[in-house]
């Protein structure tokens, strides 16, 4: 009689038959396994329901049948079902079945007793919670004990908006929390979410406003937070990128951690509030020579709440002048309060302590123009860009840079009017600011889940991730990279694709796209992505991008992935099918046998559940790491595990 495990479970050989010969074909028969759960323990229920630890013993106890005794390697997911959704938590670290000789068993994970954490599992609110067992063992199905033991845990944040969606009105959040949390170091992020046409969005939101309840505090007061800026008082205005354009569109979300730990997402609001950029409606200068100076200056910025007390920087520029031009205008600019009807005025230039005011009509020799800044967006002790802050009518009004009008997104004053009729500036370039409309990553439920996957699927997946770009940068490995994280090698390779001189209007000759190359390669790596942009833009089209990336889809990654997993590759949930690609495309379409064949096999065996538990997943960045999982999370939802 067999005793030991190798013996009771047998592997089947193969038998080769030929006509007119006789064989025989030995079987094993493997007995059914089965599992039945206990109901969870009296303190456990306990813990949940009373809401004050945040980790909390939760034993797993339970009788096993045609297990053999000993430790057996199993899958633990937590199933967490609230606001009429069920979500799956798969449980990291060595999770393991200590069976018994009579079959009873217990789970531990890293020896000891599963823990449940409710920042990790998400337990805020009302709901309840359950988990699924999945043995390593042929032909076992996995045991679930549904959701039923209830929680409540109040975590809400409530918003109150002002009347009037201005530049520094004051947004109030005030929190709800229950006991639990404050264990706990919450933190609330505001930050500008990057989307329209003509933006790229952040790899990281930059966070316009943060507030932290620290764990021990024991009353949770409501915070205040001046729109466009980094606080309530409307000093520092907010990094929202080089390339904002139209509205300011914020989210806000509420992050857990405790004491040390990596922090979880319980809250978010996508879109709690748009706002409009502060335009500017006018901006002119006169000559009128007085004791107050030369010119007087001034304008309008519609857009702007009166207790935001903005001030603006102005200065003077002639550039016909024997003085040589000044590249940096600090030490002349005049600060000037903006009123609260949005108009400022003031006087630039020399004073005059004796003069006679001209006769009408006679003006001076040299024109000259001003120049506006906005001294709430230094930093560091450098301006910020303009454009990002302040919305204005290029025909009338032009970006300024150095000494000269300017075109480019990181320009840092605006001229008054008079420079655009007087001064030389450069072609309107022929692009978009930055190359793609680019959106944030579908969640996992999104398409049908059984159909096929199309093409704008995966193209919204890799604007998400890819940061598709139309000119030419470095990748955080430092290598030449363009589009959909198009890798050039050579030259050649760039010069291979039909690059466009945006700003003359033409396709870009060999030697610019040489030079182009090489500038970029002797950049820094790492960098964001508009600091790669060069004079002249050298860039593809936006329709070129497209066709390159399905056309790769459809000859380089589609095909070795769905060989990889045929023939059940179009059957798997699409939210699988998603997770799946773009780890082939960030990771090379072969890596399912060299980089992650832990993956591999668990999506063969449609395990879903240890799919999303492998530590595999975690490659590149976190927010798209969280994604990966959550796509296979969900699959475990749209393909259950069998019931035992």
């Amino acid at each position: 009689m067999a005793t030991t495990e190798e013996q009771q479970v047998k592997k089947p050989g193969t038998v080769s038959l030929s006509a007119g010969y006789r064989a025989s074909i030995p079987f094993v028969l493997v007995p059914r396994t089965s599992i039945t759960l206990d109901s969870p323990g009296t303190l456990a229920s306990m813990g949940l329901q009373s809401g004050v630890p945040l980790t909390i013993s939760f034993p797993i106890k339970g009788t096993s049948k045609n297990f053999p005794p000993g430790d057996r390697k199993c899958a633990l997911s937590w199933l967490v079902s609230r606001e009429g959704k069920e979500f799956s938590y798969p449980v990291d670290g060595e999770v393991m079945m200590k069976i018994q000789s009579g079959g009873e068993f217990e789970v531990t994970v890293n020896g000891k007793t599963p823990i449940v954490d409710v920042l990790a599992q998400q337990l805020i609110g009302r709901g309840k919670l359950g988990f699924s067992l999945t043995p390593d063992f042929p032909h076992a199905d996995t045991a679930t004990f549904k959701p039923a033991v209830d929680f409540n845990n109040p975590c809400e944040i409530h918003v109150r908006l002002p009347d009037k969606k201005l530049l520094g009105e004051r947004v109030t959040f005030t929190p709800d929390f229950g006991m639990v949390f404050q264990m706990a170091e919450l933190e609330l992020r505001v930050f500008e979410r990057d989307e329209g046409a003509d933006e790229i969005a952040a790899k990281e939101p930059r966070n316009a406003f943060t507030h932290t309840w620290t764990p021990g505090y024991f009353f949770t007061l409501s915070r205040s937070w001046a729109i466009g800026f980094t606080d309530d008082s409307c000093h520092q205005l907010a990094d929202v990128g080089e390339e904002e354009v139209g509205a300011l569109e914020f989210a806000w979300q509420l992050w857990g951690r405790h004491s040390g730990g990596s922090p979880t997402l319980l809250l978010e609001n996508k879109n709690f509030l748009t706002v409009p950029r502060p335009k500017l409606e006018d901006f002119r200068i006169e000559y009128d020579p007085s004791i107050e100076g030369t010119w007087e200056v001034s304008g309008k910025i519609s857009g702007v709440s009166p207790r935001a007390e903005l001030q603006i920087d102005v200065a003077l520029v002639e550039p016909r002048s024997k003085t040589p031009l000044l590249i940096n205008h600090d030490s002349a600019a005049v600060r000037l309060p903006l009123g609260s009807d949005g108009i400022f005025e003031g006087y630039l230039g020399e004073r005059h302590w004796l003069f006679t005011r001209p006769a009408a009509g006679e003006f001076p020799l040299a024109p000259a123009f001003a120049i506006l800044s906005l001294p709430a967006a230094i930093r560091d002790g450098k301006r910020g860009p303009i454009a990002a802050h302040l919305d204005f009518d290029d025909t009338t009004f032009s970006a300024f840079k150095g000494h000269e009008l300017t075109w480019d997104i990181d320009a840092d004053w605006v001229c008054s009017r008079e420079a655009v009729a007087t001064e030389p500036r450069p072609p309107r370039p022929k692009r978009r600011k930055s190359g793609i409309v680019t959106i944030p990553a579908p969640p996992a439920d999104a398409g049908n889940q059984k159909g096929p996957m199309t093409f704008e699927e995966m193209w919204n997946d890799l604007c998400a991730w890819e940061g598709i770009v139309a000119y030419m940068y470095l990748d955080t490995k430092g290598y030449v990279t363009v589009g959909a994280g198009n890798l050039l090698s050579t030259v050649k390779d760039a010069q291979a694709l039909p690059f466009q001189n945006k700003d003359a209007g033409r396709a870009a000759t060999p030697e610019e796209i040489a030079t182009a190359f090489q500038q970029v390669k002797q950049m820094k790596k790492g960098m964001w992505y508009t600091e790669y942009a060069q004079r002249p833009m050298i860039a593809l089209t936006d329709q070129f991008i497209r066709d390159l990336v399905k056309k790769r889809l459809d000859t380089e990654f589609l095909p070795v992935i769905r060989d990889t997993f045929k023939p059940h590759f179009d059957s798997y949930p699409l939210c699988v099918r998603r997770a799946l690609l773009d780890i082939g495309y960030n990771r090379g379409a072969y890596s399912f046998s060299t980089k992650v064949p832990e993956l591999t096999a668990a999506v063969k065996t449609r395990n879903w559940t240890l799919a999303a538990s492998l530590k595999c997943l975690d490659h590149g960045a976190e927010a798209r790491a969280l994604w990966r999982k959550s796509l296979f999370q969900y699959a475990i939802v749209v393909e259950p595990p069998k019931k035992s």
